[in-house]
């Protein structure tokens, strides 16, 4: 476990938010899902620059947070930015939320699983590696990344059965103080009208097993909204389960810290230990000297 002990934040900025939505919008669309009155659902993508559809070259799905209340996507244009420097892709979708659809938590968490089968069946056409994909998110966007990370719990268990195969899965799980048990009190705000049984079957800590992705985990000491003691035990739990996992500790930064503008240091430390973990696990190439785009 890593800790991060500054605590020199920096005002957020209002206007840089106008810059991201501005960005965003310059970036090549996807429909990924089309319904039958005509609603689609769009994905924009940052490609690292002179991209071609010949490439192989790994790739992030952010599913942004916002606690399903609130359109979010731009809270991760920033780390777009700075990795399509680094030669990864990084594609930044939307999804449907209670706030103007009809939808209930649980297909919003199987929505998450037919953007990844969307993803995966068209990497290649993307120009993206499709073994070397991660998925990542902040909050309920970590709780959707981790559902389409996880295998389901077996309705039935037997002593003499095997654990079924994992489907084709995400090179890595990142997570952004991420909703990593249903039980955690915070997710009575997200997942209102499931029983308890529903709930359990969908809770990340009760699917851990072995054979899972590789997992980066990072959470601020004073966050008070999602505990980040919570954080810490299952990274821990999953490594238990002898898999590969990092846990990146910011002691003084609170529920933000991982917004490039409201602590660019933060976001740095993030940024570096994240590189390094990824260049571990054989995921990303060797940086090759590049600066922080957004700190140059």
């Amino acid at each position: 476990m890593m800790s991060f002990p500054m605590d020199l934040l920096s005002p957020s900025d209002r206007l840089a938010e106008h810059r991201y939505q501005k960005l965003l919008r310059l970036q090549p669309e996807f429909v990924w899902r089309e319904f039958g009155d005509g609603e689609v659902l769009k994905a924009r993508v940052f490609f690292p620059p002179e991209h071609k559809s010949e490439d192989s070259v790994p790739g992030v799905v952010f599913f942004h947070g916002g606690l399903w209340s609130s359109y979010n996507v731009v809270e991760f244009v920033p780390w777009a930015l700075h990795l399509v420097s680094r030669g990864v892709a990084c594609i930044l979708p939307e999804y449907r939320m209670p706030v103007n659809y009809d939808v209930a938590p649980r297909d919003i968490l199987y929505e998450a699983r037919e953007l990844w089968a969307w993803v995966r069946s068209n990497a290649v056409e993307l120009g993206m590696d499709p073994s070397r994909i991660t998925v990542a998110g902040s909050d309920v966007g970590g709780l959707m990344a981790l559902h389409v990370a996880l295998p389901d719990v077996p309705k039935r268990r037997r002593w003499f059965r095997k654990a079924p195969p994992l489907p084709p899965g995400p090179a890595c799980v990142a997570l952004f103080r991420g909703i990593v048990d249903t039980d955690a009190r915070i997710a009575d705000r997200v997942l209102h009208g499931m029983n308890e049984e529903e709930r359990k079957a969908l809770s990340p800590s009760r699917r851990l097993r072995k054979g899972l992705p590789p997992l980066f985990a990072s959470h601020g000491g004073q966050d008070r909204m999602i505990s980040a003691r919570m954080t810490e035990e299952f990274c821990r739990e999953w490594t238990k389960k002898k898999n590969v996992g990092h846990y990146a500790y910011l002691d003084l930064a609170d529920h933000s810290y991982y917004h490039f503008n409201v602590n660019a240091r933060y976001f740095e430390f993030l940024l570096s230990e994240w590189d390094t973990f990824m260049v571990e696990q054989g995921i990303w190439e060797e940086d090759d000297g590049v600066d922080n785009v957004l700190l140059s």
